[in-house]
């Protein structure tokens, strides 16, 4: 299996360049081909009267559209020196939906994960998507500088997320030299730990099992505690198996590791 068609979330932000090098880093192993998304939100340039009448404030726009295209050109030069086929698209809309749009034929999505403790916008827009896509989302904190996919950690607890998460991230844990199966204590009894396992064998791919004990902690602090203490390269993890509404009100894994995790994350619903 291969990740031919990546596509990698385009913007004036700081995180950018995290993002188009790990683009660029999947283009590379694969040999893919790199789409750079840029959301154009042309509802931010429309503003409201008192009476309720709607403007379209086309001197905000023209400037966005300038610095717009001063990026593209920034971009286009520097990708020049690198071996790899890219081209543009550019979607109106919000940047959720330009990205959900865009993921119908990709292999993978790259997009940014707020930095490790910090509220962002990055976590809502990994979500919206990664909740409405079917294509596999790769979220990297704005401190990336490259991703060597060497040791891949897996999180396991039996559910569909966390199996389409696995499959979706076949290509990558396949050119991994270390892969470790993690499950906090609460034991599948239909899709226990070492199906996975098994699955991943038929593939190629030999993983290691580590059950970790939940003790008096949840399972997200669990997780993450066993994230941090094996340090992988990346992570794979199912997103909002309880429902995001239901994480957002009441808590949940996909929620807490996304405000907490400092590595890249596979995520899948």
């Amino acid at each position: 299996m291969m990740m031919k068609s990546i596509i990698v979330h385009a913007g004036g932000d700081a995180a950018f360049e995290s993002r188009l090098q790990a683009g660029l880093d999947l283009a590379r192993r694969f040999n893919g081909h790199l789409t750079l998304v840029l959301p154009r939100p042309t509802q931010d340039y429309v503003a409201f009267d008192m009476f309720g009448g709607a403007h379209f404030i086309a001197e905000a726009f023209d400037a966005a559209e300038t610095e717009r295209g001063k990026l593209c050109a920034r971009t286009d030069a520097h990708l020049k020196s690198e071996d790899v086929p890219w081209d543009w698209q550019i979607f109106d809309g919000t940047t959720s939906d330009a990205l959900i749009n865009a993921a119908r034929l990709a292999d993978i999505l790259v997009m940014s994960l707020d930095e490790a403790g910090t509220p962002g916008t990055a976590r809502a827009w990994v979500s919206d998507v990664v909740m409405a896509s079917r294509t596999p989302v790769l979220a990297v904190p704005a401190s990336t500088k490259r991703i060597a996919w060497d040791r891949a950690m897996v999180a396991y607890d039996g559910g569909f997320e966390a199996a389409n998460a696995l499959r979706a991230a076949l290509p990558l844990l396949e050119a991994a030299t270390h892969v470790r199966i993690a499950e906090v204590e609460t034991v599948p009894e239909e899709f226990p730990v070492t199906d996975a396992a098994t699955y991943l064998s038929r593939h190629g791919v030999s993983a290691e099992i580590a059950v970790a004990a939940k003790g008096d902690q949840s399972v997200e602090e669990r997780l993450l505690a066993e994230v941090n203490a094996w340090r992988p390269d990346f992570l794979v993890m199912g997103a909002y198996g309880h429902g995001r509404w239901r994480e957002t009100l009441f808590g949940g894994v996909t929620r807490f590791m996304l405000g907490e995790l400092g590595i890249p994350v596979l995520l899948a619903h």
